[in-house]
């Protein structure tokens, strides 16, 4: 996207060096209409045609991505790129604590503007398929589990399904514990 975009956006960057344009949440709709359409006149004019200059951001995407790794670009999958790394915030502070706190790292598929939305740490607290009147048909999913204290079983709990995109009911199963207050 950017090799799309630089030269149409030159006299920002002249304007202001720090500028950066991925910074606007939405877009990605002006540069899909600027890849469909293409333009004659927001053409860079170093490329003799939007296909030479696409491909060109192709044959980059594709050294950056070999940059770091040996074998063939066949041999890539997307989830090399966006693995999955909770931590618990004690982990941060106290580093031996994350063998124990922390999940492990683990490839997943998605990214930051699709349904199961994830990146890196990023992603969502929950994600949830559920029709009003057919709640016994809904999904429910969440990265970790119910619990923050990494003593119960239901810190990690729900970590595998995650990862493997497997659905977990929405309505909750019998009652495991009770717990009662009193004043």
């Amino acid at each position: 996207s950017q090799r799309v975009v630089a030269f149409v956006l030159s006299e920002c960057y002249e304007a202001d060096p720090s500028f950066d344009y991925t910074t606007v949440r939405r877009r990605d709709a002006p540069i899909w209409r600027l890849v469909n359409e293409q333009p004659r006149h927001l053409l860079d004019p170093q490329y003799a045609t939007w296909g030479e200059m696409l491909l060109a951001a192709v044959d980059a995407t594709i050294e950056q991505v070999m940059r770091d790794r040996s074998g063939s670009l066949r041999d890539r999958i997307w989830a090399e790129a966006n693995v999955a790394a909770y931590r618990h915030p004690l982990s941060g502070a106290i580093p031996l604590l994350g063998r124990w706190l922390d999940m492990p790292p683990a490839a997943l598929p998605g990214d930051l503007y699709t349904p199961r939305v994830q990146w890196r740490a990023i992603g969502a607290s929950e994600r949830m398929v559920v029709s009003p009147g057919h709640e016994a048909d809904g999904i429910m999913h969440m990265p970790i589990g119910q619990s923050g204290h990494p003593l119960s079983p239901f810190y990690a709990n729900s970590h595998a399904a995650w990862v493997k995109g497997e659905p977990t009911p929405f309505l909750p199963g019998p009652a495991v514990h009770t717990l009662t207050l009193t004043p």
